[in-house]
Order: C-alpha cells, then sequence, then structure tokens
C-alpha cells in the first residue's frame, strides 16, 4: 500500500465505516430498498461526477471517461422507473487533489458494488452495481494518486475532499432509507 492510498484509508476509515453501515441496512431482496440504494448512490455521485468533469479529471486519470457510472446508473434507475430531479449546479473543483479524494471514494465504491450486486435477484438491473472494472485500474488509480499527493498539503486537500464525498453518500443514503422504511 502506497503512502496516499495508506493515509486516504486511515483518515477515512470512519466515514467509510459509517456509509458501509448505513447501505448495508438496506435489504437488497425487495425491490422497494434496492431502489432506494440506487437512487441515493445516484443522489451523490451525479454531482462528484459532473464536478469532476468540470475540473477536468483526464488531467489525473487519462481513463476518466470509462470510469464514469453516471450512464450505467441511469439504465437502472430507468429499468425500475425512478425519476430523480436534476442535480442542483455547484460550485466546481478547485484543486486536482481535491478530484483525487473525489475518485478515490467513487472508484473505491465500485469495488464494494460488487459484493452488494450479489445480493440482488438476477432479474433486477444490475448495469451500475455489476459495473465492470479491469483489475488494473484500482491498482493504477492508487499510484496516479501516490504521484499526485506526495506534498502533505495536497494530500490533506484529498482526505477532505474524500471525506466530503464519503458524507455525500451517507446523507443520500440516509434520506433514502428513511423512505424506503
Amino acid at each position: 500500500m502506497n503512502a496516499a492510498h495508506r493515509r486516504l484509508r486511515e483518515a477515512t476509515g470512519a466515514a467509510h465505516a459509517r456509509v458501509d453501515a448505513l447501505f448495508g441496512r438496506f435489504d437488497l431482496a425487495r425491490r422497494d430498498d434496492y431502489a432506494g440504494l440506487l437512487a441515493a448512490h445516484a443522489e451523490a455521485l451525479l454531482p462528484v461526477e459532473a464536478l469532476l468533469d468540470q475540473g477536468g479529471a483526464e488531467a489525473i486519470t487519462e481513463d476518466w471517461p470509462q470510469r464514469r457510472r453516471a450512464g450505467v446508473i441511469q439504465v437502472d434507475l430507468d429499468a425500475l422507473g425512478i425519476i430523480l430531479p436534476a442535480p442542483e449546479s455547484e460550485d466546481s473543483v478547485t484543486s486536482d487533489a481535491a478530484m483525487a479524494g473525489m475518485l478515490y471514494v467513487l472508484e473505491g465504491s465500485r469495488l464494494g458494488g460488487r459484493f452488494l450486486a450479489r445480493s440482488i435477484p438476477d432479474s433486477w438491473p444490475r448495469a451500475y452495481l455489476g459495473s465492470h472494472q479491469p483489475p488494473h485500474m484500482w491498482p493504477e488509480l492508487l499510484e496516479k494518486l501516490n504521484l499526485l499527493l506526495y506534498e502533505p498539503e495536497a494530500l490533506e486537500t484529498a482526505v477532505t475532499a474524500a471525506n466530503q464525498t464519503f458524507g455525500r453518500f451517507e446523507a443520500a443514503g440516509t434520506k433514502w432509507l428513511a423512505k424506503v422504511a
């Protein structure tokens, strides 16, 4: 584990655990819960991806367009008949370090999604949680983040952005869990 990965993992561990516990409360054998989980993920994911697009995430990882998941989550939402309001416009990202923290969370969530996908009935849409990531993409991103976040200030900016991104997922998950309860 490289230095940036270690710091991001340690500094976001509590937020990550809260988000995992929260989304673990959705009963993925129930269609309404699954729809709520997807809606919550979309509510958090779509604005973050838009910020990364605006900020030029390709400067950090040239394969950013292949990493985006807005399209696949929309496929699942459409299949389930879920219509979400368009995300509100937000300020732009001000640094590559902040985008690095956001990417860390989004790409890590893809890895977790594969485990969640195992709990979903086969007949339900699973483009988002089942979205494939070639095995080399996660370690390559971590290496890029390590090269980018070598200065302590940049690393702490990434940590702050990562925790804020986890916070988006936590807020959306809390909201949607209450709706399906």
